[in-house]
């Protein structure tokens, strides 16, 4: 049967981002003419967005919800960003709107993503493999190669580890999953030119002799910093717990950390969770986030979600280190990096 990727669809849409990149590239270049108290920002996003929230997010004509609404983008839709701004807050906690076709979308329920389409692929993967990350808006898992029957979508910026390599009946690479995905030796398949390879080099360990680090989670103020003595070497804001799950105030150290993670509760199942960091044992992280983008208030079952990008920067710096080949790490008694949350 006909795989649901194949090489003609990745090279479209790989001309699709090429093409959104583009005039991404050449929206930076030109000031933001909108009202004066609409400010661009120096770092714009990455040149897709992919629309996270199952209810329609609106485009406006100006970077607010008071402007005129122009279009609706649906789950999944994936949209061209040209640009970030801050424009007037639907809550006060995050004012950053992006710049689409047509007009302005809110960024709290939009993914910057990639389509950054894969040309160099490991067609050996020994034992015990190798950690990938998609790297397209989200990708669809086979249970076999051949087959058209999808087992559910991964999302940019989810992490797994790769046990194995294989062709399918039109030549084109599949990857096959587990870590991040299925607690089981046959796990699913995605196409392997989604899936950007993340080497030893990528996940090495950052600072390792330091022995004076320290991270401070500020509830009310939902930031995070890593120091190193008292000076700050890293900060990010955080989505921490909701009041009915909040996040737990106090010193806590580093238990154990992993390359991803599939978590799933009541409500809830994520997968490729990337780079969690725990810090109690009823499982309160820091983690990877790719289920909203509205960080600076609660959103979580307790956890801090960060970004991707964050979480691996943290991952890789705190206590415990954690060999490549390793998917989980526990820290020996009070070795893990110290947590205080306030």
């Amino acid at each position: 049967m006909k795989p649901t990727f194949t090489r003609r669809e990745f090279l479209k849409l790989g001309s699709a981002a090429l093409l959104s990149l583009g005039q991404a590239a050449l929206s930076h270049t030109r000031a933001y003419a909108g009202p004066s108290d609409y400010e661009e920002f120096d770092h714009p996003p990455k040149p897709l967005g992919r629309i996270i929230s199952w209810s329609a997010q609106g485009v406006y004509t100006s970077p607010t919800i008071q402007a005129r609404r122009v279009a609706w983008k649906n789950h999944d839709e994936v949209i061209p960003l040209h640009a970030s701004l801050t424009g007037e807050a639907p809550w006060p906690s995050n004012p950053v709107w992006y710049q689409t076709a047509g007009g302005f979308i809110h960024s709290g329920y939009v993914q910057p993503v990639e389509n950054a389409i894969q040309s160099k692929i490991a067609t050996v993967v020994r034992k015990p493999g190798i950690w990938a990350e998609v790297c397209v808006p989200y990708v669809e898992a086979h249970w076999d190669p051949n087959s058209s029957g999808v087992m559910r979508r991964l999302y940019y910026g989810t992490v797994y580890r790769v046990v194995n390599a294989v062709k399918d009946d039109l030549g084109e690479w599949w990857y096959q999953l587990q870590e991040g995905l299925t607690w089981n030796a046959g796990g699913p398949y995605v196409p392997a030119r989604a899936m950007r390879y993340l080497s030893p080099v990528d996940l090495a360990p950052v600072s390792p002799r330091r022995q004076d680090k320290w991270i401070e989670i500020n509830l009310q103020e939902q930031s995070l910093i890593c120091f190193e003595d008292d000076i700050p070497v890293f900060k990010t804001r955080v989505a921490s717990g909701v009041w009915d799950t909040a996040t737990p105030r106090g010193e806590f150290t580093v238990l154990y950390k992993r390359h991803t993670q599939r978590m799933i509760g009541d409500d809830y199942d994520l997968a490729g969770v990337a780079f969690p960091v725990y810090i109690t044992q009823s499982g309160v992280a820091i983690h990877g986030t790719y289920w909203h983008n509205d960080y600076g208030r609660p959103h979580s079952h307790g956890c801090l979600n960060v970004t991707s990008d964050a979480a691996r920067w943290v991952f890789r710096w705190v206590d415990p280190t954690i060999p490549y080949t390793q998917h989980t790490q526990l820290a020996k008694t009070q070795q893990g990096t110290r947590v205080v949350v306030v």
